[in-house]
């Protein structure tokens, strides 16, 4: 398949290296990976759980119930923009590529690959002796079939640029193995492939559209599909004969124990926080749940019935502002909210601990990150630099949020903090559809958008800079495109960001994300609050259930003891 006059500096959405989201990022309430047993056990020594010998967990024979704080988006990859969606799809589609608990890249799909000197080919050798969950068998022509879909921007998709402008030509070299070349050099292709955005779907369901992908996926999966009530529940049921339970298909080892898995999982939506943790500590209602309320975390830590548990994420929280709207088109004005705010004291009370303070709006464990020092908690810096501006008096504004427990105390916060210094906020909660809808679905310049201020948490899913700022920032990422809710138009920065794209070198990348870095410090065009901590709790019967860093839920190993 070829395209012609596909140049990378036309991306609108192309992918980065990975190191997390992507998911990709997260535009609900953290955007947008795959196997593996990590660390990150809770340190509380009533929690402790009794080893379950070999093929004897009984997760198998177990219907389990997940309580999660927001809906689902969709169930087809290239249409997501939210971790939790894009975790439950990794559960029941795989990709070429993936990650295990710590961000490392695995082979999935694919066995291997190798690529030119100029990184612009990629033969990649695909793995032998899987089929879909619908009998069609994984081979060449399914891969072709992805890569098709993944470059169709007539079908309209929210991760469709993700991939299609950087791709010439993909095609079968036999029935198990492909080639890619791509428009212009791109070291961190191969990586990019582990982006929850591509895992592969049965090429039965692509040819049936766009509605039955979002609606019926159908993948290799640990995991098949059941069924989605939206508002109300999605249900997965174990997939036996998922290849990663092979350990000749996988290579000598297997992905997952033999008796690893439960019989069924039913996720379910509650965004009240209490409710989460008043299912979990039932012991009935619910036997996973993700992420756990920072105030309820000591609690559940000093119950023995239940293993909560921490790990570091990559998810940074933001108060954006459209930069093309008065106030906020002032840097001055941005400045001062930041001086405003007291960082501190929001680790303490939104937060409750469980973060760190942000020196970036990437996180640490990201690729390229660089550290700039926090502006310090200051009224009286933030009052003068207004008057600067010329709002001595302060201003009246809006905040959009989705209405999650998390959110409304978070956003409470600030408007608490910024009325110290005559700015009135109004708070503006809603679902999570209705809040895509009228900040990521709409089509207008900035100076026309409805938002003004607006919450975000994001999670590159692919541990990379460039995933971390391009979609947040880039000229190319204001909605419907992507994320850059900022309306953020800053040539400089773009061209950073370019120069860090289409470089292989690891220095050139370095360098370029370094000054990108440096100068959205000084920008400002959000405003850095925190770095997550990655929260979860189970049953203390259940073993190996985990968070990876993007903030995505890991259940591949997963064991029960009786």
């Amino acid at each position: 398949m070829k395209k012609n006059g596909r140049k990378l500096l036309a991306l609108a959405m192309a992918l980065s290296m990975a190191a997390l989201t992507a998911c990709g990022g997260s535009a609900s309430n953290t955007t947008t990976d795959n196997n593996g047993a990590g660390n990150g056990a809770a340190d509380s020594q009533t929690q402790e759980v009794a080893e379950i010998p070999a093929g004897e967990s009984v997760s198998r024979d177990t219907d389990i119930t997940a309580a999660v704080n927001v809906d689902f988006t969709t169930m087809d990859p290239m249409d997501t923009s939210d971790t939790l969606s894009c975790g439950i799809q990794r559960m029941m589609m795989d990709g070429l590529f993936g990650f295990d608990q710590d961000m490392k890249l695995i082979p999935m799909l694919a066995t291997d690959y190798t690529a030119n000197d100029d990184a612009t080919e990629f033969t990649i050798n695909l793995r032998q002796g899987i089929t879909f969950t619908d009998g069609t068998p994984w081979n060449a022509d399914a891969a072709l079939a992805n890569f098709a879909k993944w470059d169709d921007e007539d079908l309209g998709l929210k991760r469709t640029t993700f991939l299609c402008n950087v791709l010439d030509t993909y095609e079968k070299v036999d029935d198990y193995t492909i080639k890619v070349t791509l428009t212009e050099p791109f070291g961190a292709f191969i990586n990019n492939l582990a982006h929850p955005a591509c895992v592969m779907m049965s090429p039965k369901q692509i040819e049936a559209g766009v509605e039955a992908c979002a609606s019926d996926p159908v993948g290799t999966g640990e995991y098949k599909f059941v069924e989605w009530v939206q508002g109300d529940h999605l249900k997965l049921e174990l997939n036996p004969d998922w290849w990663g339970f092979d350990a000749d298909i996988c290579g000598g080892t297997a992905l997952a124990e033999s008796d690893a898995g439960f019989k069924s999982i039913t996720f379910k939506p509650v965004s009240e926080s209490a409710t989460r943790v008043a299912m979990i500590q039932s012991g009935n209602d619910a036997q996973v749940i993700w992420p756990v309320p920072s105030e309820s975390m000591s609690v559940l830590e000093a119950d023995p019935n239940i293993l909560a548990q921490q790990g570091e994420g990559l998810v940074v929280r933001y108060l954006m502002m459209n930069n093309q709207k008065a106030p906020f088109d002032n840097k001055l004005v941005r400045q001062a909210i930041d001086y405003a705010i007291d960082k501190d004291a929001y680790l303490a009370v939104v937060k409750n601990g469980l973060a760190t303070k942000a020196g970036s709006l990437i996180a640490p464990a990201v690729q390229y990150y660089k550290a700039n020092e926090p502006r310090p908690y200051d009224i009286e810096k933030a009052k003068s630099l207004l008057a600067e501006a010329g709002y001595p008096n302060g201003f009246t504004t809006s905040l959009m949020f989705a209405s999650t427990t998390a959110n409304q105390k978070q956003a409470e916060f600030i408007k608490q903090q910024l009325e110290q210094v005559g700015i009135n906020v109004e708070l503006k909660g809603m679902e999570s559809a209705v809040l895509n809808q009228r900040i990521q679905d709409v089509d207008v310049p900035g100076s026309e958008a409805e938002v003004e201020m607006y919450v975000i948490g994001w999670s590159p899913s692919t541990g990379d800079a460039d995933w971390g700022i391009r979609p947040l920032l880039a000229k190319e990422s204001v909605p419907p495109h992507s994320y850059n809710i900022c309306y953020f138009l800053n040539d400089e920065v773009d061209g950073y960001l370019m120069t860090g794209l289409k470089s292989a070198d690891d220095a050139v990348r370095k360098e370029a994300y370094e000054k990108a870095q440096d100068l959205i410090w000084e920008e400002t065009p959000l405003i850095d609050l925190s770095v997550d901590s990655n929260t979860w709790a189970t049953s203390n019967k259940i073993q190996n259930v985990m968070v990876y860093p993007d903030g995505a839920i890991n259940m591949v190993n997963a064991r029960m003891s009786k």
